[in-house]
């Protein structure tokens, strides 16, 4: 049974995170994921899933029955991912309690305002329902570790498969600890886990062979690029907690610590599972070409958590238990910050291209976002679409902060080559407007 302090804390946060979840407004990931989880049937769903490189269908299909239910108010949107997040902080609390990871409460209360969870927690994407599958899949094997049945066996596999379904780079951190369970010489436990994993990869098979090349094109179209280097392991650093290096340095500091304290096997299985989790993303980028995101390792972060709260016992240095009272004063600063930030405006966006095209305009908008992310707020814009090489009439190009420069001159020199003119540009919500004009006899 959970802790009464674990309880207490995780009572508290459920009740912030209703009201957390409405200040800030959407940015534009989360109304792609939109888009896709309001497609009025399940196949288009799946579809568009596709379109997204990396991406697997079960996060959008656990948003989906909020947003058809109650609609597109943020908080509806972030329901799922807010639910999953305390999902998350109950398994990571029974997870410290069995790894002996000193107090479960301050594990699950540094895990609470790590910014990397709660941006998540408050955000309309699968990663904090991934990160609830993959904490709890983890919880299993470790158990798996310790009494080996069929049963748990059977449980880890199912929730590993469901992390894979709702974030596939959350295979990284399981590979990482089944080898850490297979350096124990535990052989029944090596036998479980291993047919175990192998399954839940086996199940995840059918959507890779069906998403593989529509995540390549996807890739291809978004003009993203990988370069690992320096720059990119210090970015991993810093934002391995998502608090920039005033959290993430703490955090590390008090991991390494931490470490000590836990018996040989729970090292091993915290220390490989976070490794295996930063290389399984690197390579997966390194296989794609896609650029890095610390997103793509947010797996890792309770694997420094649990052993940087056992820093906190009271036997300890002062100046150990200084480092996670400095990891927790600076991520409630960034979280703050992150809160109050100001954000991207999309159903303003798409009323301001309505305006644009009342008097005959068709909207143009160049890749590779779809049009679908203006139309999802203002669907009376689903006929004014057009293409730039079929215009005949006066078209608006709408540019954003994400329009590809390439798109965008691309569309300008496809309009030119009609004899077309630039007669006005304006900026409403974070959006350009272009409009442009036929020339008389073209």
């Amino acid at each position: 049974m959970p802790a009464r302090r674990d309880l207490a804390l995780l009572a508290a946060y459920a009740a912030l995170l209703p009201w957390l979840a409405t200040l800030r407004p959407f940015w534009l990931d989360e109304v792609l994921q939109l888009v896709v989880s309001t497609q009025p049937r399940l196949a288009d769903l799946m579809r568009w899933v596709t379109y997204n490189p990396g991406a697997a269908p079960l996060g959008y299909l656990a948003q989906r029955p909020f947003v058809l239910a109650l609609g597109l108010a943020p908080w509806v949107a972030r329901m799922a991912p807010a639910i999953f997040s305390l999902l998350a902080g109950l398994t990571l609390a029974a997870f410290a309690r069995d790894v002996k990871a000193g107090s479960s409460s301050v594990a699950l209360a540094a895990f609470l305002v790590a910014p990397l969870e709660l941006r998540y927690a408050v955000e309309a994407r699968p990663y904090s329902q991934a990160l609830f599958f993959t904490l709890a899949a983890l919880w299993c094997l470790w158990r798996l570790a310790q009494a080996p049945s069929w049963r748990v066996a059977a449980a880890y596999s199912i929730l590993a498969a469901a992390a894979l379904y709702s974030q596939p780079l959350s295979i990284g951190v399981q590979a990482g600890a089944l080898a850490a369970v297979a350096s124990s010489g535990r052989l029944r436990s090596i036998r479980f886990g291993c047919v175990a994993l192998a399954a839940a990869c086996l199940l995840f098979v059918p959507w890779f062979l069906h998403s593989r090349d529509a995540w390549r094109f996807g890739v291809a179209a978004s003009q993203d690029r990988l370069s690992i280097g320096p720059r990119t392991f210090a970015i991993l650093v810093r934002e391995i907690s998502g608090g920039g290096y005033a959290a993430s340095l703490p955090l590390i500091g008090a991991a390494a610590l931490g470490l000590s304290r836990l018996d040989s096997l729970a090292r091993r299985f915290l220390v490989w599972g976070l490794f295996s989790a930063i290389v399984c993303a690197l390579a997966a980028d390194a296989i794609y070409n896609y650029f890095f995101a610390v997103r793509q390792v947010l797996f890792a972060l309770p694997l420094l958590l649990l052993p940087a709260a056992s820093i906190a016992d009271g036997r300890r240095r002062f100046w150990q238990a200084g480092l996670l009272a400095v990891f927790l004063a600076a991520s409630l600063v960034k979280d703050v910050r992150y809160l109050r930030a100001p954000g991207e405006d999309w159903p303003g966006a798409a009323r301001a291209l309505l305006a644009a095209t009342d008097r005959g305009a068709c909207a143009a908008v160049p890749g590779p976002e779809p049009k679908e992310i203006y139309q999802l707020f203002e669907p009376t814009l689903s006929g004014r679409f057009c293409e730039v090489s079929h215009a005949t009439g006066p078209v608006v190009i709408v540019e954003n902060r994400y329009t590809l420069a390439s798109s965008m001159e691309e569309n300008v020199r496809a309009l030119e080559s009609k004899r077309y003119r630039r007669a006005a540009s304006s900026s409403a919500s974070g959006i350009r407007l272009l409009l442009f004009l036929p020339q008389a006899g073209s």
